[in-house]
């Protein structure tokens, strides 16, 4: 058994709300399971498939490119022709798989597509067409959806199934089997430790077979047959969970002891003052006093050349090891690393973060530039974040850069007519989500295309030529979030 599995057990509610989907697929051609993270919807979604008496086709979405989803088969319970591994576009899965199965009349197949929430947009019409092409057919659609998702299904009025939120005897079920003692019943598993259990899963019942796979494990070590779980047992256990949040009566309750103990402190400081001496009295003779221990300057520490790069990096987001943080290195990020000479009004009309090479005092200062305002330039250091003048940085700075940007998709610098459909299709999708207007999703090269590109130019303040090239990708993708940008007076990048 392993950490987290739970396949073969199923609650009592669990096994009501199976037999009660096995009969509603009788007469409806699909229904939808929601429920909460860890309620229970995958094993409930795969003791149907294990009972259903026809094939059974399990899918999961997959992300392609950050804006493309297909519908991957992750488990066919046919051998012959197994559809296992096989991906589909959203657009085109039901007419694929209607090719590619043999559905005899008195067979009735079931798709289960699981995790249906993480597909934002577009499974409505998934459904639409799954209602359209394959009227013999069943579906179970799976997931926790939030409102918007849940009142676009429900205009399609399916059948709706809710997993309830686990109780008592649920976590009870799902750990039970897990462990053998000489005790049964409430007195294995003591209701005090059910409910900690309960505070920290919070409805995860994935979690709590974590629970009874530690209990399997110590038992194991053990090597003997115990008669109840320890309380050091107990405590270990739930050490392997997520902290049990904190109530709003707790932080009530702490900033009320805080109020109260600044109001006394407030009110008896008079009389205080009285019996304690001035803290000028207790400050040694010739200890350096708090204002002069903070000399720190921008020549105290250093960066070297990888350090430089490891903090541009981890400005776009990345974590890496200043060992590895080499320019040639950004494709692995999706990222282009440029290096050269440019003047400072250049590189501040791109808004991308870059690092500047400083000369103070016969010392060359790799820095991070993060920001900048009318007068000042923001960077990071070896010693902390600075705010310098802009005529000095402009004195001090030899002119080189190094900058990462960010093409399109499939690592191209521009995108024009004759580039892939790949590429023109998630410039449609990009462009058309931030100006708010619906997509073509054609993957040609339109005159709508066309002014969309112009649009977006116009309103970021660049030359609104219809070319999508660098500047027009950086400034998309900064759009999108999915690039960082200068600062300005006290901003974020």
């Amino acid at each position: 058994m392993f950490m987290d599995e739970f396949i073969s057990v199923l609650t009592s509610r669990q096994q009501l709300l199976r037999d009660n989907i096995l009969s509603a697929f009788l007469n409806e051609q699909w229904l939808v399971l929601h429920g909460a993270k860890g309620a229970g919807k995958s094993t409930l979604a795969r003791s149907v498939e294990a009972l259903w008496p026809h094939r059974v086709l399990t899918l999961a979405p997959v992300n392609r490119k950050g804006y493309r989803w297909e519908w991957q088969v992750i488990a066919d319970t046919q051998k012959v022709g197994c559809l296992a591994g096989q991906s589909f576009s959203g657009e085109t899965i039901w007419s694929e798989l209607l090719g590619l199965i043999t559905v005899k009349a008195c067979d009735k197949p079931l798709f289960i597509l699981e995790d249906g929430h993480q597909v934002t947009t577009g499974i409505t019409a998934t459904v639409k067409a799954f209602i359209a092409i394959m009227p013999k057919a069943r579906l179970l659609v799976t997931g926790r959806y939030s409102l918007r998702q849940q009142r676009q299904l429900r205009t399609m009025h399916p059948l709706w199934f809710d997993v309830p939120i686990p109780d008592i005897e649920d976590y009870r079920r799902v750990i039970a089997p897990c462990i053998e003692t000489e005790q049964e019943g409430q007195d294995a598993l003591p209701e005090t430790f059910i409910r900690h259990i309960m505070k920290r899963c919070r409805g995860n019942l994935h979690l709590a077979a974590r629970v009874g796979w530690n209990l399997t494990r110590n038992k194991t070590k053990q090597g003997e047959q115990q008669t109840s779980i320890t309380p050091l047992q107990q405590r270990e256990v739930l050490r392997c969970l997520p902290a049990p949040r904190r109530t709003g009566g707790t932080y009530l309750a702490v900033v009320v002891v805080a109020a109260l103990c600044g109001s006394a402190g407030w009110h008896f400081s008079p009389l205080l003052d009285r019996w304690l001496p001035p803290i000028a009295s207790i400050w040694p003779a010739g200890q350096p006093s708090a204002a002069s221990l903070s000399s720190t300057t921008l020549t105290s520490t250093i960066m070297s050349t990888n350090e430089s790069l490891a903090r541009l990096y981890s400005v776009w987001g990345y974590e890496v090891n200043k060992g590895e943080a080499w320019c040639d290195q950004a494709y692995r990020a999706g990222l282009v690393c440029l290096s050269g000479t440019d003047t400072l009004e250049s590189l501040l009309a791109q808004q991308l973060p870059w690092i500047a090479t400083l000369k103070v005092d016969n010392s060359l200062i790799p820095v991070v530039v993060i920001g900048e305002s009318n007068q000042t330039i923001t960077a990071q250091s070896g010693a902390g974040t600075w705010i310098m003048d802009k005529a000095w940085f402009s004195e001090v700075w030899q002119g080189n850069y190094t900058l990462m940007w960010k093409p399109s998709p499939d690592g191209n610098v521009s995108i024009m007519k004759k580039s892939s459909v790949d590429d023109i299709l998630w410039l449609d999708m990009m462009l058309s989500r931030v100006l708010n207007v619906e997509a073509e999703s054609t993957g040609e090269w339109s005159p709508l295309l066309s002014e969309k590109v112009r649009q977006f130019q116009m309103q970021n303040k660049i030359k609104a030529d219809g070319m999508v090239g660098r500047l027009t990708l950086i400034r998309l993708w900064q759009a999108l979030d999915e690039s960082p940008k200068l600062m300005h007076d006290g901003g974020k990048v």
